[in-house]
């Protein structure tokens, strides 16, 4: 077996197989070849047809790409990855989060979408999208708006910021707290602070603070309704993601002795029921609500999947700027300057990717919620989809097990 590199001082796409077979101590023969000097091209293009480094020759078989290469010997050596199935899910989206960050272009968009969250792309249903576009032009329309665009008329003649937003924003942290503490029926203990922030992607959001520090950031520049606040709210908050956080922090993995930071990874497979958990947030909050929370609550959803298949189109189809724009105006009833700013996570190399966990994990845990009937407000069930970190493609069949004892 023999493992070509390049330096190894800055060749750090060399070294993961190079540090993968001395750890697994494989035996194998190392050629290294100086990079960016003359005649180091050709030299890499006698062992590897894609012209880079590494490349594993092993026999008949030459394997390049060091996510490739890992994955070959794994094959023969599973130890390489971790045994649990989430947890070598989640170790395969930190490898692929590592080569995004250094080279953003480096997989195509679909793919990357693929890579990170272990699971198969499929875009959103035309009908159902225009389905839940009808249903909130029909909702704006029924509430007084009108003009070109009455969803987006509704939206503009309701926004607020400054000491509104705040105000606004810490009313809908207190209800999602009382549900939390009082009717959710697994005990927690809040470890959270709430401050400003002015972060340009977020309206508000939680986010980790070193050491380990959890902070709800509420952006008063960005304006928005109160209906959309106390979506966001709820989605990121009570009984969104902070919630889910605590549970699995203080009850879950703290048996395992691991650190949170470690629990729930950005962009990692995990995250898709993640999300899906804080889509339906609003809803398992207030399962009565009035036509503004409806309507802003359903648009937010519209407005996921208009930016997803914004993404496709801007990174995977290659149009242009000015024509995503426009797109995200007219398909998720934006502002210029709302649709900008989407744009711009679109952009992001990691944010756009994340995007699909939205569409995808609501519609996972919205079956999983309805199969369960009842027993969705129960412990039972609440433990296992706020307790576990689960994969996109097994959560049905988990789904399933979990559910079966509680219709005895």
């Amino acid at each position: 077996m023999l493992l070509v590199i390049g330096n190894k001082n800055y060749s750090s796409w060399s070294l993961r197989p190079w540090i993968a077979l001395k750890v697994l101590g494989i035996p194998f023969d190392e050629l290294r070849i100086p990079l960016y000097r003359p005649g180091s091209k050709e030299r890499i293009l006698g062992y590897s047809p894609a012209g880079k480094v590494p490349v594993l020759r092993d026999g008949d078989t030459v394997v390049w790409d060091s996510l490739a290469i890992l994955e070959y010997l794994a094959e023969r050596h599973p130890q390489l990855w971790p045994t649990d199935r989430a947890e070598r899910a989640q170790a395969r989206a930190i490898a692929t989060q590592i080569e995004v960050l250094a080279e953003p272009a480096r997989f195509g968009y679909l793919e990357l979408v693929e890579r990170l969250l272990a699971c198969s792309f499929v875009p959103p249903d035309p009908e159902e999208v225009m389905t839940l576009g009808h249903e909130v032009m029909t909702l704006a329309r029924q509430l007084g708006a009108s003009g070109v665009d009455p969803v987006l008329s509704w939206e503009m003649s309701g926004l607020i910021e400054g000491e509104a937003k705040w105000d606004a924003a810490l009313g809908a942290y207190r209800v999602g707290r009382r549900y939390a503490l009082d009717r959710f029926p697994l005990p927690f203990v809040e470890d959270l602070e709430i401050s400003r922030g002015d972060g340009p992607l977020a309206s508000l959001h939680l986010t980790w603070r070193e050491p380990d520090r959890l902070v709800f950031e509420i952006n008063v520049n960005v304006p928005r309704t109160r209906g959309t606040i106390a979506y966001e709210v709820a989605h990121n908050i009570y009984p969104g993601d902070y919630l889910h956080m605590a549970i699995l922090t203080q009850r879950t993995f703290a048996l395992d002795g691991r650190v949170a930071a470690c629990i729930k990874l950005k962009n990692a497979p995990e995250n898709v029921i993640a999300e899906g958990i804080e889509e339906v947030a609003p809803f398992r909050l207030h399962p009565e609500h009035g036509p503004e929370e409806e309507l802003a609550w359903k648009l937010e959803w519209l407005r996921r999947a208009a930016c997803l298949m914004a993404a496709v189109r801007l990174r995977g189809a290659g149009e242009s700027r000015d024509e995503v724009l426009q797109q995200l105006q007219r398909a998720g009833h934006m502002s210029p300057e709302r649709a900008a700013q989407e744009l711009d996570r679109i952009e992001h190399p990691l944010w756009g990717t994340y995007l699909y966990t939205y569409w995808l994990g609501r519609h996972l845990v919205e079956e999983a919620d309805r199969r369960a009937g009842s027993a969705a407000r129960r412990a039972g069930y609440l433990g296992w989809l706020y307790g576990a970190l689960h994969l996109p493609e097994t959560f049905a069949s988990e789904s399933t097990r979990v559910l079966t004892p509680s219709r005895r």
